[in-house]
């Protein structure tokens, strides 16, 4: 069995599933519980008990089928390489290519990550042969066949329930203010581990917030920020936050040359260019957390797709659209020609994700309000596991830190997922500006921090065009002739700053692959 979790039910489900004899735990782990399951439980319906997230590959000698399964949200992954003679099923890719050498680049996959705004491929991959396992997906591979099934698809539109939005609707600010801090407490309280571990506090809402609860809750023996040196405003001084919160933050300066040396490491890890440029700083603070003896840090991944904390969801949009209006699941044109391209397959994908997200509010009356709330799920259930949760998983595994993210635990989803727009991206005049984006996260930071410590969002800081300083003239990359760029095309491309950074994303990435 491969197994990548942390699962947060497994005292629950012990009672009821595993009481008959030879079925009761003998070491306490979550993979022992999990195997158990399967002895009482058809495969099918062990996803669904579970709360938490996972990953997991499961050989069954009887049936000789294989079961391959991922939680809903998209925080574990699993990649699945299949060629004429065998299937390898690993949690990082550089597994994969210690088993099978000489893997190759698919150099479409790398055009197509011109096309959005991180680096997001749906099941697929950079390499030929190797794709990786959807969220809420379980397949079953069997091994007379060596044919594999779909044998059930969960998804984040399961947790939406219509009746329950509507209620949110009509309710008091402040008592959903007082719902959602219930949540977070019961969730924390369940997910403070016996080991030593951290918190990021980087002085935005969702860090803070989770802060504060570790602090009140529990006693996390570290808390860590990044500050990108002459870029980062808000982490250049948390003082502000250390008061209310009774303790100092330990904060790592980075510089460019810092940053652009953490890049290659950070790679290899990916087996990949990254996904984003925040995944850099994320194995800093891992680092750092993992030289302190902690093994375990909280951070706040998800909060911004599930409560409505990107501006662009404060606009109008019309429903009739072919992809999502949000700048983080949309289509868009790359602004560096090809000698041969083919995005069918990424803008079909693309394409049905905006799809689902419409359906699943498609009770939404109001064609606005329905827009904003799919843009949301869109990026909740598709960018955020390919870029976010990756970067989180893929970071802190190279440095034997586990990361968990309490925004991501089903009954905090669940609770986002059903609330009206007004309650994640307000566009009433009347709303102050600093509230009309996350507005309920943002009244509970206030509590907690008063108004003076709740500033406009920064966005990433990080140093990641400035690596380019390290690679020499653009003309000369390797990714040039790799991916067929037209040359004329290099200067204008060059002059678009995220255009700019993929370029030297890919290039660090075939210099250390070739050497």
């Amino acid at each position: 069995m491969l197994h990548n979790s942390d699962e947060y039910s497994f005292s629950r489900l012990e009672a009821p599933f595993l009481a008959p004899p030879g079925l009761a735990p003998r070491y306490g782990n979550d993979t022992e519980v999990l195997v158990n399951l399967h002895e009482v439980l058809a495969p099918t319906d062990v996803p669904p008990a579970l709360d938490g997230m996972y990953a997991y590959a499961l050989f069954d000698r009887e049936t000789r089928q294989l079961h391959s399964a991922g939680d809903v949200q998209g925080e574990k992954s699993l990649y699945v390489y299949e060629d004429a003679e065998r299937v390898v099923i690993a949690s990082e890719f550089r597994a994969l290519r210690a088993l099978v050498p000489g893997i190759a680049l698919d150099p479409q996959a790398l055009r197509d990550y011109f096309r959005t705004r991180h680096l997001m491929l749906f099941d697929r991959s950079v390499h030929r042969g190797v794709r990786e396992l959807r969220p809420g997906h379980l397949e079953t591979l069997d091994l007379d066949t060596f044919k594999w099934s779909e044998t059930r698809v969960s998804r984040l539109r399961d947790w939406i329930e219509p009746q329950r939005l509507a209620d949110n609707g009509r309710r008091p600010v402040e008592s959903m203010v007082d719902e959602l801090e219930g949540l977070l407490a019961a969730c924390v309280r369940e997910m403070i581990p016996a080991r030593r571990y951290a918190a990021v506090v980087s002085g935005g809402v969702d860090s803070s917030l989770l802060a504060r609860h570790l602090v009140t809750h529990g006693d996390p023996d570290l808390l860590v920020a990044v500050n990108h040196m002459g870029k980062d405003r808000i982490s250049a001084d948390l003082a502000g936050f250390e008061r209310p919160l009774g303790r100092p933050i330990r904060t790592l300066s980075v510089d460019a040359a810092g940053y652009a040396a953490e890049i290659a490491r950070c790679q290899q890890t990916c087996g990949s260019p990254l996904h984003a440029h925040s995944f850099v700083p994320q194995s800093q603070q891992c680092a750092l957390v993992r030289s302190a003896g902690c093994r375990v840090l909280f951070g706040g991944e998800g909060a911004d797709e599930l409560f409505g904390g990107y501006e662009a969801y404060l606009g109008a949009h019309a429903p009739d659209y072919r992809y999502s209006p949000s700048p983080y699941t949309a289509h868009q044109a790359p602004r560096v020609a090809f000698r041969k391209d083919a995005p069918e397959a990424l803008q079909a994908a693309l394409a049905a994700a905006w799809q689902e997200a419409l359906d699943a509010y498609g009770f939404v009356e109001d064609g606005e309000d329905r827009t904003a709330l799919a843009m949301m799920y869109c990026d909740a259930a598709f960018q955020l596991p390919a870029v976010g949760l990756r970067g989180a998983d893929l970071m802190s595994m190279m440095w034997s830190v586990e990361t968990r993210s309490v925004y991501l635990r089903r009954p905090l989803v669940a609770f986002a997922l059903n609330l009206p727009r007004s309650l994640k991206a307000d566009r009433d005049g009347g709303t102050p500006p600093l509230l009309r984006a996350k507005p309920l996260l943002k009244r509970l930071f206030i509590r907690y921090y008063g108004s003076a410590l709740l500033v406009e969002k920064q966005g990433f800081a990080g140093f990641p065009n400035e690596a380019a300083a390290w690679l020499g003239a653009p003309e000369d990359y390797l990714v040039v002739p790799l991916l067929g760029i037209e040359p004329g095309s290099l200067a204008d491309a060059w002059a678009d700053r995220p255009t700019a950074w993929k370029l030297i994303n890919l290039e660090y990435f075939l210099r250390q692959r070739v050497g």
